[in-house]
């Protein structure tokens, strides 16, 4: 998987570039300072589908340090919460070797370890959803491709998306942006 977020840069329906924001703006920002009149770019979280606005004003070291999101401190943890669990919970746990609270950390990420796929296939087609919806809500075919991406139907969804007269920049994105829907890693 690719371990750095990636975003996406469109000029029109013409898919610019894919690479770690720093890279992303740099080429927007070659684009924008090239370019005579203004351009129609529109730029991509690709782990969201959303797209994001940034300001392109000034020199590219003004622009990069803009756009750069800041660290946030980790959200702070309670010292403690409460379970509430059944009495036979609670002697299932107490006879563990290890304790009940040893216990329930393994037992929690082991459940979020088994869920990941899951949730990483959720979250790729909620925003290769949200991608199509913004760059082809006015294609042809968008609900169609949409039901086969929802349905985790591969083949329809490729067949549908190049088959017909998408946009070539706009179809390969949505394929990037939906491996993890279909059980793959975006390459």
């Amino acid at each position: 998987m690719n371990t750095s977020p990636t975003y996406t840069a469109f000029l029109s329906r013409d898919r610019l570039i894919t690479a770690p924001l720093p890279e992303v703006l740099s080429e927007v920002k070659r684009h924008l300072d090239a370019a005579t009149q203004a351009l129609p770019i529109l730029i991509f979280d690709d782990q969201t589908g959303q797209p994001v606005d940034f300001n392109f004003q000034g020199s590219l070291a003004q622009v990069l340090a803009r756009g750069l999101p800041t660290e946030r401190p980790p959200p702070r943890q309670p010292e403690t919460q409460k379970v509430k669990l059944l009495a036979r919970h609670w002697e299932w746990l107490h006879a563990q070797p290890s304790g009940p609270s040893a216990t329930l950390r393994r037992l929690v990420d082991a459940a979020r370890k088994a869920e990941a796929g899951q949730e990483r296939a959720r979250h790729a087609t909620d925003a290769t959803s949200r991608f199509l919806t913004v760059m082809a809500g006015d294609q042809a075919g968008l609900e169609e491709v949409q039901r086969a991406l929802y349905t985790k139907n591969r083949q329809r969804f490729e067949a549908l998306l190049f088959d017909g007269d998408w946009p070539e920049g706009i179809s390969a994105h949505a394929l990037y942006l939906a491996q993890a829907a279909f059980g793959g890693e975006a390459e």
